[in-house]
């Protein structure tokens, strides 16, 4: 058994497959590997082709399913969060996987007038993969407690109750089955001119030139598509 959520840019939902769920889904289409454009060369000299490179296409996913009571109410539910050329965010989970992903709906077709009401959906999703729904978050500082009962004190200096304590190196694992970015945030505590962050197997970094002062907050998103550094500055 699977559960299947769309949201809304306003958050409002439709959940499938419910016990007491007005949408039952009768047939889905496009939760497998997305199609892949192969490209290759050819040569006058030599028999068949080299492979030069490949792309994954956009993920297409079709929805079918049925309204199993109060059709009228259910459609002006359902016409809230499916709108034509609108963004939804597609949530899918089943015993082993818990994934979502954004897309755009292209097309609604209800049958209207028949006994039981199907409603097909056709969503494209300009990114062909499927995000985890449980974020990895590791942290290079942490406070390390040292206050684990109540007492008084009258010593000169003041016990340290807490320490900060900071890490130079951190594992990473990417538990899916590709390639993907990483989201880094970098937060100034007093300020720090030039940051870098350092990948010490490829020798390869991330330099920003900038002065960050106090509580300054640096967001860089490595995603392919999304490549930004964001800069947030007293709110």
């Amino acid at each position: 058994m699977y559960e299947l959520i769309i949201e809304n840019e306003q958050g409002d939902r439709l959940t499938f497959n419910d016990l007491d769920s007005m949408y039952v889904i009768t047939d889905i289409q496009g939760l497998n590997p997305p199609k892949a454009t192969i490209y290759t060369a050819s040569s006058a000299l030599i028999d068949g082709g080299k492979y030069t490179s490949a792309r994954a296409e956009m993920r297409d996913i079709k929805l079918a399913f049925s309204i199993e009571h109060s059709a009228e109410y259910a459609r002006m539910q359902m016409y809230k969060v499916l709108r034509i050329k609108q963004p939804v965010t597609i949530y899918y989970k089943s015993e082993y996987l818990d994934v979502w992903t954004i897309g755009y709906i292209q097309t609604i077709s209800p049958s209207y007038g028949a006994k039981k009401q199907i409603v097909t959906v056709d969503i494209l999703c300009p990114s062909p993969y499927l995000k985890g729904a449980q974020e990895i978050v590791n942290e290079l500082s942490s406070t390390l407690k040292k206050f684990h009962f109540p007492f008084a004190s009258t010593s000169i200096p003041e016990l340290v109750m807490g320490e900060l304590q900071s890490l130079s190196i951190i594992d990473i694992e990417n538990l899916g089955g590709i390639e993907t970015g990483i989201i880094f945030e970098l937060y100034a505590r007093n300020a720090v001119t030039n940051p870098i962050i350092y990948n010490y197997v490829t020798q390869e970094y991330i330099q920003i030139k900038y002065s960050m002062q106090s509580a300054d907050l640096i967001t860089i998103n490595t995603e392919k598509g999304h490549k930004t550094a964001t800069l947030l500055r007293s709110g």
